[in-house]
C-alpha cells in the first residue's frame, strides 16, 4: 500500500484575513506557554463550526511528562461542543529560544491521534495549519496526511 503526503504550502501574506487571524491567534497562544524546561514554546488555535476560536498553549511541568502539548490543551477544551459545534481547522505555531523550530512544525503523534479521534467523533476532517512565524505556511487537509493507518472508529 502506497501513501502519497499533501501538504500544501502558502505565503502568509496571501492568505484570506480570517485564515491569518487564526494563525495569529495560535502565534498569541504561545506566548502563554509554560515551557521553563525546553523554551520550545507552542500555540494552538481551534477554529469550530460557528466562527469560535479555542486556544491552548504547552504546559510542561518538572515531573516529565505529566505536561501536555499545546494541541491537546486547545482540543480537549474544544471537544465539548463537537455535538454541536464541529472543529473545521487548527492552527499551531511554535517559536523557541534554545532550538531551531522545523518550518513546518507537525504535531506529535499523541496530538495527531487526538486529531483522528475527534474527526471520527465529528465524521469530518479537520484541516492543520503550521506556521513558524516565517513567510511560509503549510497545511495539511487532515490527518491522514501524517497517520495514514491512524486508529479510526468503525460505525456499523
Amino acid at each position: 500500500m502506497e501513501k502519497t503526503v499533501k501538504i500544501e504550502t502558502y505565503i502568509l501574506a496571501n492568505l484570506s484575513a480570517d485564515k491569518i487571524a487564526l494563525l495569529k491567534q495560535a502565534q498569541l497562544a504561545s506566548q502563554q506557554s509554560y515551557a521553563p524546561y525546553s523554551e520550545f514554546y507552542v500555540g494552538c488555535s481551534v477554529l469550530h463550526h460557528n466562527g469560535h476560536i479555542g486556544l491552548g498553549s504547552n504546559q510542561e511541568n518538572a515531573s516529565f511528562p505529566s505536561g501536555l502539548c499545546a494541541e491537546r490543551v486547545a482540543l480537549f477544551e474544544s471537544a465539548k461542543t463537537l455535538d454541536t459545534n464541529k472543529v473545521t481547522e487548527i492552527a499551531v505555531y511554535a517559536t523557541s529560544t534554545k532550538y531551531k523550530v522545523p518550518n513546518m512544525l507537525v504535531p506529535c503523534a499523541a496530538c495527531l491521534q487526538v486529531i483522528s479521534d475527534l474527526q471520527n467523533r465529528q465524521q469530518s476532517p479537520i484541516k492543520i495549519w503550521m506556521w513558524d512565524g516565517a513567510e511560509q505556511v503549510f497545511m495539511a487537509e487532515d490527518v491522514s496526511q501524517f497517520l495514514p493507518f491512524h486508529f479510526e472508529l468503525k460505525k456499523n
